[in-house]
């Protein structure tokens, strides 16, 4: 696999992976994906107390970034859900570099020692062997717009889908969510549903996606990179309902669907999102 180097040159330079995984699990991930060699200290064992305060800070890390939402992710969930079962893949950086406001934003203390998460990308192993099941992406980016960090939830995704050694992913996220221009990067988004009702949140979609390594490189914004989609056919406006559940009638039906480019801003919480028919629904009767 080749060297990723992101059009932000920052995040090479100022920043290094980490992976939080089981000692017994290592061997299943790449810890040099893209020639970005994971150091043996930032090789986290969730099973040892010495890892709490890292594992503390991804758990702020994840309230900074969907806490205003609702959406934070209790500690045991971590456990259960990504650290015993899988792993966690991010970026960050030593203690000692931080900002005032990047030690603010996530309370890390004079003692912390040691690397300080900025992102993390969670995803879990299916029965479907290479095919993984994205279950959490954060970015103090946002958050830090004076830090230069831009482009590195792309970036973590990217590499962790590579540590993961993933050849296909599938997610779910809200038609109304700001990530979904970076999931997009990746290639087509097909369709498995468009309205979801047995989520919490029923404007859910969820979608599948070949990872492939032109299309990683595109993920992380580097030049080299390259996805293939076809025009939209129509576009899905993320407040408008009855169009995710006409969709979902579609899917249902028989048709396939996908998502096929970034997302438009519509307003300030709104996007108005392209899809595009890859099999028609058969006719009726």
């Amino acid at each position: 696999m080749t060297v990723l180097s992101p059009r932000n040159a920052t995040l090479v330079a100022r920043l290094r992976p980490f992976v939080v995984a089981l000692e017994d699990h290592r061997p299943a991930l790449d810890c040099a994906a893209f020639d970005w060699v994971v150091r043996d200290a930032d090789r986290i064992d969730p099973l040892r107390v010495a890892s709490a305060p890292v594992l503390e800070v991804l758990r702020r890390l994840d309230a900074a970034t969907f806490g205003p939402e609702g959406m934070p992710m209790p500690r045991w969930v971590f456990f259960d859900g990504a650290e015993l079962p899988a792993g966690i893949v991010g970026f960050g950086t030593d203690a000692a570099e931080l900002s005032p406001r990047t030690r603010e934003l996530l309370q890390v203390g004079l003692e912390h020692q040691g690397i300080v998460p900025l992102s993390m990308f969670i995803a879990i192993p299916t029965h479907e062997p290479g095919t993984w099941m994205a279950h959490n992406l954060a970015s103090m980016a946002p958050q830090l717009p004076e830090e230069g960090l831009h482009g590195l939830g792309g970036l973590t995704k990217a590499y962790g889908l590579g540590v993961y050694r993933a050849r296909r992913q599938i997610g779910a996220t809200q038609w109304n969510a700001s990530a979904l221009s970076i999931h997009t990067r990746l290639g087509p988004l097909e369709l498995s549903s468009a309205w979801t009702p047995a989520h919490s949140e029923p404007w859910t979609l969820t979608y599948g996606v070949d990872v492939n390594e032109p299309a990683l490189l595109h993920l992380a914004r580097d030049p080299a990179g390259s996805v293939q989609a076809a025009a939209p056919d129509f576009w899905i406006d993320s407040d408008d309902h009855r169009a995710m559940q006409a969709l979902q009638a579609r899917i249902e039906a028989g048709g396939r669907y996908a998502i096929v480019g970034r997302p438009e801003q519509i307003g300030h919480e709104r996007l108005r999102v392209p899809v595009s028919a890859l099999v028609r629904a058969p006719a009726a009767g």
